[in-house]
């Protein structure tokens, strides 16, 4: 039986020409083992929710996980993602789409809802990547150095690497 890994994921929007998404994996064990943002143009806070959660399964992807959970700070994409709730914008249901086929990749996957305060490194990572700073990927365990285009919160970012 495999592990489940665990993928928190968070989406940032700000009204500007730009959106941010984060990704970051964790063993059953709770050890950090990599992470991904992206900036993406303008989009909605609900669509780049999903882009996250896209994000998320491909990093679960990269890193072989069989058995993924995605933790979330939206409920509207979690509930529609548990079946809980309707997917009614066209947008939305494309992207439902996409996400739902995306999972099928694995053996397992769940979408678990948590407070905001609960996904701070994703949202964190998210707000960088909005501001087209620290995108990159990372899938090594060591801890990471500042990337060249690393912004003015860097230190606490690495700070919420090392702590975990």
């Amino acid at each position: 039986m495999s592990l489940t890994t665990t993928i928190y994921v968070d989406g940032a929007t700000a009204g500007g020409r730009h959106s941010g998404v984060a990704a970051v994996a964790r063993t059953a064990e709770g050890d950090f083992v990599g992470w991904y943002s992206q900036r993406l143009p303008r989009m909605t806070n609900n669509e780049a929710e999903y882009h996250a959660a896209l994000l998320g399964l491909e990093l679960a992807a990269q890193l072989g996980a069989q058995r993924v959970e995605i933790v979330s700070d939206s409920e509207v994409m979690v509930r529609q993602m548990q079946g809980h709730s309707q997917v009614n914008s066209s947008r939305l249901q494309r992207l439902h789409k996409q996400t739902c086929q995306a999972v099928r990749r694995f053996e397992q996957v769940t979408f678990r809802h948590v407070l905001r305060e609960e996904n701070h490194l994703a949202d964190a990572l998210a707000a960088e990547a909005l501001q087209g700073k620290l995108v990159r990927t990372s899938t090594a365990a060591a801890s990471p150095g500042a990337p060249a285009t690393a912004g003015r919160r860097w230190p606490r970012l690495r700070h919420l690497l090392k702590r975990g």
